[in-house]
Protein backbone atom coordinates (compact mmCIF):
# COMPACT_ATOMS: atom_id res chain seq x y z
CA UNK A 1 0.00 0.00 0.00
CA UNK A 2 1.62 3.29 -0.83
CA UNK A 3 2.65 6.28 2.46
CA UNK A 4 -0.75 7.83 1.14
CA UNK A 5 -3.12 5.61 1.22
CA UNK A 6 -1.40 4.09 4.66
CA UNK A 7 -2.01 7.63 6.18
CA UNK A 8 -5.60 7.97 4.82
CA UNK A 9 -6.35 4.52 6.40
CA UNK A 10 -4.38 5.37 9.93
CA UNK A 11 -6.89 8.79 9.91
CA UNK A 12 -9.88 7.42 9.51
CA UNK A 13 -9.16 4.44 11.97
CA UNK A 14 -8.08 7.90 14.42
CA UNK A 15 -11.36 9.10 13.88
CA UNK A 16 -13.61 6.11 13.79
CA UNK A 17 -11.89 5.62 16.62
CA UNK A 18 -12.62 8.70 18.40
CA UNK A 19 -15.97 8.81 17.22
CA UNK A 20 -16.73 5.52 18.83
CA UNK A 21 -14.88 7.16 22.20
CA UNK A 22 -17.11 10.04 21.83
CA UNK A 23 -20.35 7.89 21.40
CA UNK A 24 -19.45 5.77 24.53
CA UNK A 25 -19.06 9.07 26.59
CA UNK A 26 -22.36 10.34 25.50
CA UNK A 27 -23.67 6.97 26.74
CA UNK A 28 -21.91 7.27 29.78
CA UNK A 29 -24.82 6.65 33.15
CA UNK A 30 -25.25 10.29 35.27
CA UNK A 31 -23.86 9.15 38.10
CA UNK A 32 -25.70 10.78 40.78
CA UNK A 33 -23.64 10.52 44.54
CA UNK A 34 -26.24 9.44 47.46
CA UNK A 35 -24.77 10.05 51.04
CA UNK A 36 -27.47 8.81 53.86
CA UNK A 37 -27.23 6.75 56.97
CA UNK A 38 -26.27 3.20 55.72
CA UNK A 39 -25.11 2.09 59.37
CA UNK A 40 -25.89 3.45 62.63
CA UNK A 41 -28.60 4.86 64.85
CA UNK A 42 -30.47 5.52 61.61
CA UNK A 43 -29.44 2.89 59.07
CA UNK A 44 -33.24 1.73 58.55
CA UNK A 45 -34.05 5.22 57.53
CA UNK A 46 -31.46 5.85 54.91
CA UNK A 47 -32.17 2.09 53.44
CA UNK A 48 -35.59 3.39 53.01
CA UNK A 49 -34.09 6.83 51.54
CA UNK A 50 -32.06 4.78 49.05
CA UNK A 51 -34.80 2.43 48.03
CA UNK A 52 -36.79 5.38 47.03
CA UNK A 53 -34.08 6.87 44.89
CA UNK A 54 -33.64 3.43 43.32
CA UNK A 55 -37.55 2.73 42.66
CA UNK A 56 -37.44 5.93 41.05
CA UNK A 57 -34.06 5.65 39.51
CA UNK A 58 -35.55 2.53 37.86
CA UNK A 59 -38.57 4.23 36.29
CA UNK A 60 -36.68 7.58 34.68
CA UNK A 61 -34.02 4.44 32.77
CA UNK A 62 -37.30 2.68 31.75
CA UNK A 63 -38.15 5.61 30.48
CA UNK A 64 -35.45 6.15 28.40
CA UNK A 65 -33.30 7.69 30.83
CA UNK A 66 -31.99 11.28 30.13
CA UNK A 67 -30.12 12.94 27.42
CA UNK A 68 -31.17 10.91 25.08
CA UNK A 69 -30.28 7.71 26.48
CA UNK A 70 -27.87 8.30 29.20
CA UNK A 71 -28.72 6.28 32.25
CA UNK A 72 -29.05 7.00 35.84
CA UNK A 73 -26.76 5.34 38.19
CA UNK A 74 -26.69 5.50 42.12
CA UNK A 75 -22.71 6.03 43.68
CA UNK A 76 -23.90 5.64 47.36
CA UNK A 77 -21.67 6.38 50.57
CA UNK A 78 -22.61 5.84 54.33
CA UNK A 79 -22.70 9.41 56.46
CA UNK A 80 -23.43 7.04 59.58
CA UNK A 81 -25.45 10.06 60.67
CA UNK A 82 -22.32 11.51 61.82
CA UNK A 83 -21.19 15.46 60.09
CA UNK A 84 -17.47 14.57 60.07
CA UNK A 85 -18.43 11.39 58.56
CA UNK A 86 -20.88 13.23 56.13
CA UNK A 87 -17.95 15.91 55.25
CA UNK A 88 -15.79 12.93 54.19
CA UNK A 89 -18.24 11.48 52.24
CA UNK A 90 -18.76 14.54 50.19
CA UNK A 91 -14.80 14.73 50.07
CA UNK A 92 -14.85 11.71 47.93
CA UNK A 93 -17.65 12.12 45.64
CA UNK A 94 -16.33 15.41 44.48
CA UNK A 95 -12.64 14.81 44.59
CA UNK A 96 -12.58 10.53 43.94
CA UNK A 97 -15.35 9.54 41.95
CA UNK A 98 -15.94 12.60 40.18
CA UNK A 99 -20.07 12.41 40.28
CA UNK A 100 -21.97 14.23 38.36
CA UNK A 101 -24.73 15.32 41.23
CA UNK A 102 -25.53 14.88 44.78
CA UNK A 103 -28.29 13.58 46.96
CA UNK A 104 -27.87 14.10 50.43
CA UNK A 105 -28.69 15.83 54.42
CA UNK A 106 -31.12 13.03 55.48
CA UNK A 107 -29.83 14.42 59.12
CA UNK A 108 -29.55 18.63 59.83
CA UNK A 109 -26.52 17.85 61.65
CA UNK A 110 -25.11 16.23 58.89
CA UNK A 111 -26.81 18.81 56.01
CA UNK A 112 -25.30 21.78 58.15
CA UNK A 113 -21.40 20.48 57.61
CA UNK A 114 -21.93 18.63 54.61
CA UNK A 115 -23.28 21.77 52.85
CA UNK A 116 -19.81 23.43 52.78
CA UNK A 117 -17.79 21.03 50.92
CA UNK A 118 -20.46 21.42 47.74
CA UNK A 119 -20.56 24.90 48.07
CA UNK A 120 -20.62 26.47 44.44
CA UNK A 121 -18.84 22.91 43.39
CA UNK A 122 -21.76 20.55 42.56
CA UNK A 123 -25.67 20.52 42.28
CA UNK A 124 -26.44 19.38 45.88
CA UNK A 125 -30.16 18.81 46.67
CA UNK A 126 -30.68 17.72 50.50
CA UNK A 127 -33.52 15.76 51.08
CA UNK A 128 -35.76 15.39 55.21
CA UNK A 129 -32.89 18.33 57.23
CA UNK A 130 -35.77 20.58 58.37
CA UNK A 131 -32.75 23.09 59.98
CA UNK A 132 -33.37 26.91 58.60
CA UNK A 133 -29.68 27.49 57.98
CA UNK A 134 -29.31 24.52 55.42
CA UNK A 135 -30.90 26.57 52.90
CA UNK A 136 -30.41 30.30 54.57
CA UNK A 137 -26.73 29.63 54.65
CA UNK A 138 -26.22 27.83 51.29
CA UNK A 139 -24.80 27.85 48.18
CA UNK A 140 -25.99 28.54 44.64
CA UNK A 141 -26.38 25.15 43.36
CA UNK A 142 -28.21 23.95 46.74
CA UNK A 143 -31.74 22.69 46.99
CA UNK A 144 -33.52 21.62 49.84
CA UNK A 145 -37.10 19.61 49.14
CA UNK A 146 -38.25 19.26 52.82
CA UNK A 147 -40.21 22.17 54.71
CA UNK A 148 -37.84 23.75 57.32
CA UNK A 149 -39.14 23.09 60.95
CA UNK A 150 -40.32 26.70 61.10
CA UNK A 151 -41.91 25.99 58.45
CA UNK A 152 -43.86 22.52 59.20
CA UNK A 153 -44.21 24.18 63.32
CA UNK A 154 -46.56 27.31 62.03
CA UNK A 155 -48.55 24.53 60.47
CA UNK A 156 -48.62 22.12 62.56
CA UNK A 157 -49.14 24.34 65.89
CA UNK A 158 -52.64 25.50 64.34
CA UNK A 159 -53.72 22.48 64.24
CA UNK A 160 -52.60 21.57 67.81
CA UNK A 161 -53.92 25.01 69.35
CA UNK A 162 -57.30 24.57 67.62
CA UNK A 163 -57.84 20.99 67.59
CA UNK A 164 -56.27 19.06 70.17
CA UNK A 165 -58.05 20.45 73.19
CA UNK A 166 -54.83 20.49 75.05
CA UNK A 167 -54.01 23.13 78.22
CA UNK A 168 -50.34 22.59 78.57
CA UNK A 169 -47.52 20.26 76.91
CA UNK A 170 -44.05 18.82 77.33
CA UNK A 171 -41.06 17.72 74.55
CA UNK A 172 -38.92 15.16 74.43
CA UNK A 173 -35.93 16.06 71.73
CA UNK A 174 -32.97 15.05 70.29
CA UNK A 175 -30.13 16.69 71.06
CA UNK A 176 -28.72 18.57 68.10
CA UNK A 177 -29.93 21.81 66.68
CA UNK A 178 -33.06 20.52 65.34
CA UNK A 179 -34.23 19.50 68.59
CA UNK A 180 -33.22 23.07 70.12
CA UNK A 181 -34.78 24.90 67.31
CA UNK A 182 -37.78 22.60 67.69
CA UNK A 183 -38.58 23.46 71.41
CA UNK A 184 -37.64 26.88 71.02
CA UNK A 185 -40.28 26.96 67.98
CA UNK A 186 -42.97 25.14 69.56
CA UNK A 187 -42.45 27.18 72.99
CA UNK A 188 -43.64 30.58 70.92
CA UNK A 189 -46.29 29.30 68.61
CA UNK A 190 -48.23 27.08 71.38
CA UNK A 191 -47.40 30.18 74.15
CA UNK A 192 -49.31 32.83 71.57
CA UNK A 193 -52.51 30.16 71.74
CA UNK A 194 -52.42 29.97 75.93
CA UNK A 195 -50.95 25.99 75.75
CA UNK A 196 -48.58 26.00 78.44
CA UNK A 197 -44.39 24.12 77.65
CA UNK A 198 -43.55 22.48 81.44
CA UNK A 199 -40.55 20.52 80.41
CA UNK A 200 -38.68 19.47 77.82
CA UNK A 201 -36.10 16.54 78.12
CA UNK A 202 -33.45 16.11 75.69
CA UNK A 203 -31.72 12.63 74.61
CA UNK A 204 -28.62 11.97 72.03
CA UNK A 205 -28.85 9.84 68.71
CA UNK A 206 -27.01 6.51 70.60
CA UNK A 207 -29.41 6.07 73.22
CA UNK A 208 -31.52 3.88 73.39
CA UNK A 209 -33.01 3.60 77.07
CA UNK A 210 -35.70 6.84 77.34
CA UNK A 211 -37.33 5.57 80.42
CA UNK A 212 -35.77 8.25 83.20
CA UNK A 213 -36.82 10.91 80.69
CA UNK A 214 -40.01 10.08 80.03
CA UNK A 215 -40.98 9.54 84.10
CA UNK A 216 -39.89 13.20 84.84
CA UNK A 217 -42.14 14.41 81.82
CA UNK A 218 -44.92 12.07 82.91
CA UNK A 219 -44.48 13.47 86.80
CA UNK A 220 -45.32 17.35 84.93
CA UNK A 221 -48.79 15.39 84.15
CA UNK A 222 -48.89 17.08 81.09
CA UNK A 223 -51.60 16.84 78.41
CA UNK A 224 -49.64 16.14 75.77
CA UNK A 225 -45.86 14.75 75.29
CA UNK A 226 -44.65 15.77 71.94
CA UNK A 227 -41.91 13.44 70.53
CA UNK A 228 -39.52 14.70 68.24
CA UNK A 229 -37.46 11.44 67.03
CA UNK A 230 -35.28 11.78 63.67
CA UNK A 231 -34.74 7.88 63.57
CA UNK A 232 -37.07 5.32 63.71
CA UNK A 233 -35.67 2.58 65.54
CA UNK A 234 -35.56 5.44 68.86
CA UNK A 235 -38.69 6.90 67.94
CA UNK A 236 -40.43 3.65 68.15
CA UNK A 237 -38.91 2.45 71.52
CA UNK A 238 -39.65 6.27 73.00
CA UNK A 239 -43.26 5.60 71.72
CA UNK A 240 -43.70 2.03 73.07
CA UNK A 241 -42.18 3.57 76.39
CA UNK A 242 -44.29 6.14 76.64
CA UNK A 243 -46.84 4.38 77.39
CA UNK A 244 -44.95 1.91 79.19
CA UNK A 245 -44.52 4.42 82.02
CA UNK A 246 -48.32 4.63 82.80
CA UNK A 247 -49.17 7.95 80.64
CA UNK A 248 -52.67 7.86 79.39
CA UNK A 249 -52.68 11.88 78.26
CA UNK A 250 -51.80 12.87 74.04
CA UNK A 251 -49.13 11.89 72.04
CA UNK A 252 -48.16 13.82 69.55
CA UNK A 253 -45.37 13.12 67.00
CA UNK A 254 -43.01 15.46 65.34
CA UNK A 255 -43.33 16.49 61.64
CA UNK A 256 -41.53 13.82 58.86
CA UNK A 257 -40.63 10.87 60.84
CA UNK A 258 -44.01 8.70 60.33
CA UNK A 259 -43.34 5.70 58.05
CA UNK A 260 -45.18 2.11 58.06
CA UNK A 261 -42.31 0.58 60.31
CA UNK A 262 -42.20 3.41 62.85
CA UNK A 263 -46.34 2.19 62.87
CA UNK A 264 -45.26 -1.22 62.58
CA UNK A 265 -42.61 -1.38 65.47
CA UNK A 266 -44.89 0.95 67.98
CA UNK A 267 -47.99 -1.07 68.34
CA UNK A 268 -50.43 0.48 69.84
CA UNK A 269 -48.72 2.81 71.28
CA UNK A 270 -49.00 5.04 67.78
CA UNK A 271 -52.65 4.68 67.36
CA UNK A 272 -54.36 7.55 66.92
CA UNK A 273 -51.22 9.58 67.15
CA UNK A 274 -50.75 12.88 64.55
CA UNK A 275 -48.27 14.06 62.62
CA UNK A 276 -47.36 16.14 59.70
CA UNK A 277 -45.48 15.16 56.59
CA UNK A 278 -45.25 15.87 52.75
CA UNK A 279 -46.11 12.60 51.73
CA UNK A 280 -49.81 11.39 51.61
CA UNK A 281 -50.13 7.41 51.51
CA UNK A 282 -53.35 7.62 50.27
CA UNK A 283 -53.07 10.62 47.49
CA UNK A 284 -54.37 9.49 43.72
CA UNK A 285 -51.30 11.35 42.45
CA UNK A 286 -50.66 9.31 39.51
CA UNK A 287 -46.88 9.86 39.68
CA UNK A 288 -47.09 8.71 43.13
CA UNK A 289 -48.83 5.81 42.64
CA UNK A 290 -46.43 4.52 39.78
CA UNK A 291 -43.68 5.10 42.31
CA UNK A 292 -45.73 3.21 44.72
CA UNK A 293 -46.27 0.37 42.54
CA UNK A 294 -42.22 0.02 41.33
CA UNK A 295 -41.09 0.52 45.19
CA UNK A 296 -43.40 -2.67 45.90
CA UNK A 297 -41.83 -4.60 42.74
CA UNK A 298 -38.22 -3.96 44.30
CA UNK A 299 -38.72 -3.93 48.04
CA UNK A 300 -39.81 -5.19 51.10
CA UNK A 301 -40.19 -2.36 52.80
CA UNK A 302 -43.14 0.09 52.47
CA UNK A 303 -43.18 3.17 50.73
CA UNK A 304 -42.19 6.09 53.10
CA UNK A 305 -41.98 9.56 53.47
CA UNK A 306 -38.08 9.43 53.80
CA UNK A 307 -38.41 6.83 50.35
CA UNK A 308 -40.59 9.45 48.72
CA UNK A 309 -37.72 12.50 49.34
CA UNK A 310 -35.30 10.47 48.05
CA UNK A 311 -37.64 9.41 44.73
CA UNK A 312 -38.36 12.93 44.09
CA UNK A 313 -34.51 14.59 44.26
CA UNK A 314 -34.56 11.85 41.48
CA UNK A 315 -37.28 12.85 40.13
CA UNK A 316 -36.26 16.32 39.66
CA UNK A 317 -32.39 15.99 38.77
CA UNK A 318 -33.50 13.80 35.82
CA UNK A 319 -35.80 16.48 34.92
CA UNK A 320 -33.54 19.70 35.03
CA UNK A 321 -30.68 17.10 33.32
CA UNK A 322 -32.69 16.79 30.31
CA UNK A 323 -33.78 20.85 30.13
CA UNK A 324 -30.52 21.78 31.07
CA UNK A 325 -28.90 19.82 27.99
CA UNK A 326 -26.27 18.55 30.43
CA UNK A 327 -25.43 16.83 33.95
CA UNK A 328 -22.53 19.08 34.39
CA UNK A 329 -23.56 22.63 33.52
CA UNK A 330 -24.44 23.18 37.20
CA UNK A 331 -25.45 27.30 36.41
CA UNK A 332 -28.04 25.74 34.21
CA UNK A 333 -29.28 23.00 36.11
CA UNK A 334 -29.86 25.19 38.87
CA UNK A 335 -32.31 27.81 36.86
CA UNK A 336 -34.00 24.88 35.25
CA UNK A 337 -34.78 23.82 39.01
CA UNK A 338 -35.76 27.51 39.98
CA UNK A 339 -37.45 28.07 36.81
CA UNK A 340 -40.84 26.84 36.80
CA UNK A 341 -43.02 24.46 39.08
CA UNK A 342 -42.15 21.25 38.91
CA UNK A 343 -45.26 18.14 38.95
CA UNK A 344 -43.71 15.69 40.83
CA UNK A 345 -44.69 12.31 42.92
CA UNK A 346 -45.13 14.83 45.91
CA UNK A 347 -47.36 17.22 44.25
CA UNK A 348 -46.54 20.39 42.79
CA UNK A 349 -43.25 21.98 43.86
CA UNK A 350 -41.44 25.35 43.32
CA UNK A 351 -37.91 26.53 45.13
CA UNK A 352 -37.36 29.96 46.09
CA UNK A 353 -34.15 31.97 45.49
CA UNK A 354 -32.29 30.64 48.21
CA UNK A 355 -33.35 26.70 46.75
CA UNK A 356 -35.70 26.01 49.52
CA UNK A 357 -38.79 24.11 48.24
CA UNK A 358 -42.50 25.28 48.41
CA UNK A 359 -45.16 22.51 48.37
CA UNK A 360 -48.23 20.99 50.52
CA UNK A 361 -47.63 19.80 54.52
CA UNK A 362 -50.05 17.25 54.47
CA UNK A 363 -51.61 16.59 58.26
CA UNK A 364 -51.76 12.43 58.76
CA UNK A 365 -52.87 10.21 61.48
CA UNK A 366 -52.38 6.50 62.11
CA UNK A 367 -55.79 4.58 61.95
CA UNK A 368 -56.20 0.93 62.76
CA UNK A 369 -52.40 0.52 62.16
CA UNK A 370 -52.16 2.70 58.77
CA UNK A 371 -50.61 6.23 58.02
CA UNK A 372 -54.00 8.05 56.20
CA UNK A 373 -54.12 11.79 55.58
CA UNK A 374 -56.79 14.11 58.03
CA UNK A 375 -59.15 15.77 55.69
CA UNK A 376 -60.86 18.74 56.11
Amino acid sequence: MKLGKLLLAATAATFLAGAVTAQAEDKAPVRIGTIAPLSGAGAFDGQLAVEGMEAMVAIVNDNGGVLGGRKLELVKYDDKGNPEEGVSAAKRALEQDDVDVIVGGWFSSVALTMKEVTRDRIINIMTSTQHPNTTKEGHKFLFRLNATSVMMSDTYSKFICDKMGIKNIAFITINDDYGRLEVENYKKLLGACGIEVLGNEFYNKEDTDFTTALTKLKALNPDAIYVSAINTAQGATIYRQIRQTGYKGTTIASAGNMNPKLVELSGPALEGVYSVSLFAPDSDNPKLKAWVEQYNEMFDNEPSFIGSLGAQAVELLAGAIDEAGSARDYEKIAAALRGHSWDTLLGTITFDDIGQAMQNIYLIQVKDGKITSVKG
